[in-house]
């Protein structure tokens, strides 16, 4: 610091020491009568802090407003997908192809487990054991005319047919079923068929045995192979869903999952979903699946076949299936 600096000070009345405190502490700025003033140097860091705050908070505005927008049209763009049911329920209840010493069920096993209203499951389905499947066994379906029959139709009935009602079931409103599906190579999709689905309606009682309200949704192919999600309720209307413009593919396992949730009577707000290979292809939010309260879901139909007469003798496999409900 120049002395002359301090006697200047001291000129204007200062002491020395204070002159040298404030000149050591103060940077100056113009006036706007053009004179100098010392400005101290805590009150300029204050205004630069300031400035540095008011940028921060400035940037900080600027960048949550990117962020919204951002999310904004990522959000036009893509839709949330529904995961797979399995996910989303109970652990769930397993239809086993083994005996409880762990052997594969024989033919007249399987037709106990499936109830008295079976269909071609003596002449046409077989468990079998399987390499690299899901599981070690394979519920085999022969697709092809009930032996004995003498339907010559074009619709004489094929494959199998089921019903299975696991235990606890009784009143539930949704359900989740997992299974997986083999085509052969070179599969002849013919006409169409039929895969495992869910169904229910109203419970048969002593005053009412013949359950009213039927109603089934399953999983179907079409003539060209592709994967359709069709329901099927009470009187018979029948609504299919096409899912996927991609033919089922062949010789090798397919994960399929579908989920039902049953509508409040009275309105359209039914859910029923497909997933193929993990991929939701068919999500119809707005069915009337029922009428009645009462109507409920009972369990698989486990139905396998062309729904026309096979046009050459085919085969599929299934995994054991699994259903879980709420």
């Amino acid at each position: 610091m120049d002395a002359r600096d301090i006697d200047g000070a001291c000129a204007a009345g200062l002491d020395p020491i204070r002159a040298e405190a404030i000149l050591t502490t103060s940077v100056y700025c113009k006036t706007s009568c053009g004179g100098d003033r010392p400005l101290p140097l805590a009150a300029n860091l204050e205004t630069m802090q300031s400035k540095h705050l008011n940028l921060l908070i400035n940037s900080g505005a600027v960048l949550v407003g990117l962020i919204v927008v951002g999310y904004v049209a990522y959000s036009a763009i893509h839709t949330e997908v529904e995961q797979p049911c399995s996910s989303r329920y109970p652990a769930p209840t397993r239809f086993s192809l083994q005996t409880g010493q762990g052997k594969p069920l024989s033919a007249i096993e399987l037709q106990a487990r499936a109830g008295l209203r079976d269909l071609g499951v003596i002449d046409n389905a077989a468990v079998v054991r399987v390499e690299g499947g899901p599981s070690s066994e394979a519920l085999e379906v022969k697709l092809r005319k009930l032996r004995g029959s003498d339907d010559a139709s074009d619709t004489a009935r094929n494959g199998i047919e089921f019903r299975w009602s696991p235990p606890g079931i009784a009143g539930a409103t949704s359900a989740c079923l997992s299974y997986s599906v083999w085509f052969p190579d070179k599969f002849a999709f013919g006409g169409g068929g039929v895969l495992p689905g869910v169904f229910g309606g109203v419970p048969a009682t002593q005053k009412l045995p013949a359950a009213s309200d039927q109603l089934s949704i399953t999983p179907q192919w079409d003539y060209e192979g592709k994967p359709v999600l069709a329901a099927t309720v009470g009187g018979g209307d029948v609504r299919r869903m096409l899912g996927s413009e991609t033919p089922l593919p062949t010789e090798r396992w397919i994960p399929v999952q579908q989920e039902v949730i049953l509508n409040a009577p009275g309105q359209a707000n039914g859910v029923a979903r497909l997933w193929i290979d993990g991929t939701l292809i068919v999500d119809d939010q707005g069915l009337q699946l029922r009428k009645d309260a009462k109507a409920v879901l009972a369990g698989v139909l486990v139905a396998a076949g062309y729904r026309r007469a096979p046009p050459e003798p085919g085969m599929l496999r299934f995994s054991p299936f699994e259903i879980a409900w709420r």
